[in-house]
């Protein structure tokens, strides 16, 4: 009995025809490497979680009173909010951060809609603390990871009123908005002056 060779009929032609083969290489090599810069991508790809932060400042008190007079009130109202995991605070001198974990139940933007409603009806009631004749505004917002997310932080605080260490703020802001590098600087926590105007019509 005679044997016979066995042959596999891609491989030989591969062989047989190989500046062809060279060829196909080449041309899946360049594609490649056209396709793969001219991929559409983001240098900071946004990243949305299901957490929304509530951050309140109010100068010139306690970590006990802050508990008591803003964090304690804002925790019983999102107490009622569905779909929430877990709720974090911390209370500190003159600051309130509280920090609600959503499940997937709820999208990002509704989660923090929810929350800004609790945390308005918290606000509206008469025994809401105030600071220079005004509410105490609480800031409610999500973590996004964008290129909007801040590079660094730079804290103020001293012995000094709330219109001194804004007044700084702005200062520190327009040097560092300065340089070339930087795109953009905000400035959070300081509170703004409210002008409330009562109108009297008379007969």
């Amino acid at each position: 009995m005679k044997n016979k060779e066995k042959d596999f009929a891609p491989s030989s032609w591969a062989i047989n025809n190989s500046t062809t083969m060279y060829v196909i290489m080449a041309l899946v090599l360049f594609l490649g490497i056209d396709f793969y810069f001219n991929m559409p991508r983001e240098e900071y790809p946004e990243i949305k979680e299901n957490i929304v932060f509530v951050s309140s400042i109010y100068p010139g008190n306690t970590a006990e009173d802050i508990e008591k007079l803003i964090t304690e009130p804002l925790e019983d109202k999102l107490k009622s909010v569905n779909n929430i995991i877990e709720i974090k605070s911390s209370s500190k001198e003159n600051l309130s951060l509280i920090i609600i974990e959503f499940d997937d139940g709820i999208g990002y933007t509704e989660a923090k809609l929810k929350v800004k409603d609790e945390v308005e009806s918290a606000v509206a009631s008469e025994d809401w603390p105030m600071f220079n004749n005004v509410k105490v505004d609480p800031n409610v917002f999500n973590m996004t990871f964008t290129e909007e997310m801040p590079i660094v932080n730079i804290n103020i605080s001293g012995d000094y009123s709330t219109e001194k260490l804004k007044e700084y703020s702005e200062i520190l802001q327009d040097e560092i908005e300065s340089l070339n590098e930087i795109k953009k600087v905000d400035i959070s926590g300081a509170l703004e002056k409210k002008l409330k105007l009562q109108s009297t019509f008379i007969k």
